[in-house]
């Protein structure tokens, strides 16, 4: 599993989303893909003429380049998305802007999407028990990264980038001052 940190600014993303139980992300995710390729993308990638505000949307700002997975109480909201270059937003699109973050960024090689599933298991079962926990997750939300190109090759380059940030380090005050509640309360 190759992994990198890295800071970046704030990013806001454009697209459009479903939401999904988390027990059925590896099924429900690729069908989304599969669905929304047909209805938006089959002609418009053959032809790269948009027709429409939201056929232009999309070719302008890369839709389709990311997925944001923004975890709910019983599920998450999966977005197909770009990374927004301003204007308008036509309907259909809506909005989501991380904020400036940390990263830890995996990547992976394979094609779609069990190269992609095997990498979120990965980060989910080795990384994030292990290294992950020294880190606080900043915001919901977590992205999938795609590259353009063929994406059933053996070849093909994806990713999971996930937002982080290290745990603020209390200070000795704020130290004594929960030893001192918790002797109070009867903890300690």
């Amino acid at each position: 599993m190759n992994i990198t940190y890295e800071h970046k600014p704030a990013m806001t993303f454009i697209g459009y989303s479903t939401s999904i139980r988390p027990e059925e992300g590896y099924t429900k995710c690729p069908e989304f893909w599969d669905k929304e390729y047909a209805q938006k993308y089959a002609r418009l990638w053959q032809t790269m003429q948009p027709e429409t505000p939201l056929e232009k949307a999309i070719l302008e700002n890369g839709v389709g380049l990311f997925a944001i997975c923004d975890e709910k109480e019983d599920s998450f909201e999966y977005w197909i998305s770009g990374l927004y270059k301003g204007g308008k937003v036509p309907e259909g699109l809506k909005l989501y802007t991380f904020p400036e973050s940390d990263w830890a960024m995996f990547s992976a090689k394979g094609p779609l999407p069990g190269s992609l599933q095997a990498l979120n298991t990965r980060v989910w079962q080795e990384w994030y028990p292990k290294e992950g926990q020294k880190y606080l997750g900043n915001g919901n939300a977590m992205l999938e990264v795609y590259s353009p190109g063929d994406m059933q090759s053996p070849d093909y380059e994806c990713g999971i980038w996930v937002p982080i940030c290290k745990p603020r380090e209390q200070s000795e005050k704020e130290t004594a001052e929960i030893v001192s509640t918790m002797t109070i309360t009867g903890i300690l």
